[in-house]
C-alpha cells in the first residue's frame, strides 16, 4: 500500500535525521581516512628516498676510501641515476660545500632547511652523509609527479565515500519502512474504523437533513436547533472523509465560480449565523478557479465554520473575494499568538471550550498546498480572526 502525506513525511524526517547522522559520520571517517592514507604516502616516500640516498652515500663513501675512480669516470659519461642503479622515478643531485651544483639532473631550487618536503608537484629529501667524500656535502633525491599518486589516494576516498553513503541510505530506508510497519498498521486500523464508521453515518445523516423540511406540527425553534446539529454532523462528517480519502484519491479539476460557491455555502451556514445573530459583511468580487470543486467547498466550509463556530453573540464576519484572495474576518474571540504557529496541525486546537477534533484548517491547508495557494493567518486574542487565501 502506498503511504500517506503523514507517513511520507514521518519517513522523510526520519530518513533525515538519521542521513544527517550518518552522513556527517561517513565524511569524518572519510577525512580520517584520507588523512592517513597521505601520512603513509609521505612516511612510505621519505623511507625509500632515505634508503636511496643511504645507498649513494655508501657508494661514494666506498669509492673515495679505495681510490675508485669509476664512479667518477660514469658522473662524465652517464647520467647520475645510472651510475648508482636508482630506480625509475626517482632524480639525483649531488651538491658540494656552500651547496655548490657538482652534478645536477633537475633545475629546482632546492631548500637545504629541510631533510623531507613537497613543492611544486614534487618530494625533495636531502641528505648530507656523503661528509665531503669525492667532495660531495649533500645528496638531493627527487620523485617528480606527485600529484598522480595524490589523485588516486582521493579516487579511491571518493569511491569508498559514495559506497558507504548509498549503503547508508538504503540501510536507512529499510529502518524506516520496519519501524514505521507497526505504527502504520495502528493507522490503517484506526482509518478503517473511521471509514466504517462515517459510511455508517451517511445514510442517516442525509435522512435526518432530507426529513427536516417535512417536519409538521413542531415548534420552528427546535426544528431549526434540529438542522443545525444535523449540518454540524453533516460537516464533521464531510471532514473526515475528505481527510481519510484525501491521499487515496485523484482530484477532478474544473473552473469554479468561487463567487457562487461562497453564496450557496453561506446560504448553508445561514442558520448556524443566524441562531448567534452573527451580522454577514460581503464583498465579492467575480473569480474562476481551474480547482477540484469539492475541496474548494471543503475549504470555505472550514472557515466559514469557524468564523462562525469562534464568534461572539451578535459577532460579524467579513467575507472578501477579488481577484487575488479570499479573506474571512470575525470579531470572535481571536487566538493566542503563541497557538497561531501551530493550529494549521492535525488535531491541534487554539481552543478546547468550542469543541472539535482540530482537523478543519488542517484540511484547510492542505488544500492550499495541493493547489498552491498561500494561506495567511492573523488574530488579536480578544478581538478576532483573519484567515486569508491567495491564489
Amino acid at each position: 500500500m502506498s503511504l500517506s502525506h503523514y507517513e511520507k513525511r514521518s519517513l522523510i524526517r526520519f530518513l533525515l535525521i538519521y542521513l544527517l547522522s550518518i552522513y556527517t559520520f561517513i565524511f569524518i571517517l572519510a577525512g580520517m581516512f584520507y588523512t592517513i592514507e597521505m601520512k603513509n604516502m609521505r612516511e612510505n616516500d621519505a623511507l625509500k628516498m632515505r634508503a636511496t640516498a643511504s645507498s649513494i652515500s655508501h657508494k661514494i663513501i666506498s669509492a673515495h676510501m679505495m681510490e675508485d675512480n669509476t664512479l667518477e669516470s660514469c658522473f662524465n659519461q652517464k647520467p647520475i641515476e645510472q651510475c648508482f642503479s636508482i630506480d625509475e622515478g626517482y632524480q639525483v643531485a649531488l651538491f658540494g660545500a656552500k651547496h655548490k651544483p657538482l652534478h645536477v639532473t633537475f633545475n629546482d631550487d632546492v631548500d637545504f632547511s629541510q631533510k623531507f618536503y613537497l613543492k611544486d608537484d614534487s618530494f625533495f629529501y636531502v641528505d648530507g652523509s656523503a661528509e665531503h667524500h669525492l667532495g660531495v656535502h649533500d645528496i638531493v633525491i627527487k620523485k617528480a609527479h606527485v600529484s598522480g599518486v595524490i589523485s588516486a589516494i582521493k579516487q579511491e576516498v571518493v569511491l569508498y565515500l559514495l559506497l558507504s553513503l548509498a549503503f547508508a541510505t538504503l540501510l536507512g530506508y529499510v529502518l524506516a519502512k520496519q519501524f514505521l510497519k507497526p505504527i502504520k498498521a495502528e493507522i490503517e486500523t484506526l482509518d478503517t474504523f473511521i471509514k466504517d464508521s462515517t459510511h455508517e453515518l451517511n445514510t442517516p445523516i442525509t435522512a435526518i437533513l432530507m426529513s427536516i423540511s417535512t417536519l409538521k406540527n413542531v415548534d420552528e425553534k427546535k426544528r431549526k436547533r434540529i438542522e443545525m446539529s444535523a449540518k454540524r454532523i453533516a460537516t464533521l462528517y464531510g471532514n473526515l472523509s475528505y481527510m481519510l480519502l484525501h491521499d487515496k484519491q485523484n482530484e477532478e479539476k474544473s473552473d469554479v465560480d468561487v463567487k457562487k460557491l461562497i453564496v450557496e455555502r453561506l446560504e448553508y451556514f445561514a442558520d448556524l449565523m443566524s441562531s448567534k445573530q452573527i451580522n454577514l459583511t460581503l464583498k465579492l468580487e467575480e473569480k474562476t478557479l481551474h480547482v477540484n470543486e469539492e475541496s474548494l467547498s471543503k475549504l470555505i466550509d472550514n472557515l466559514l465554520s469557524n468564523a462562525i463556530k469562534y464568534n461572539r453573540f451578535e459577532g460579524s464576519i467579513e467575507v472578501t473575494l477579488d481577484s487575488e484572495k479570499l479573506r474571512v474576518k470575525d470579531n470572535g474571540i481571536g487566538i493566542e499568538s503563541s497557538k497561531l504557529g501551530d493550529i494549521t496541525k492535525r488535531y491541534k486546537r487554539a481552543n478546547s471550550d468550542k469543541g472539535g477534533f482540530g482537523i478543519g484548517l488542517d484540511i484547510v491547508n492542505t488544500i492550499c498546498k495541493t493547489n498552491g495557494f498561500r494561506l495567511e493567518i492573523s488574530s488579536t486574542k480578544g478581538e478576532g480572526s483573519t484567515f486569508s487565501i491567495s491564489f
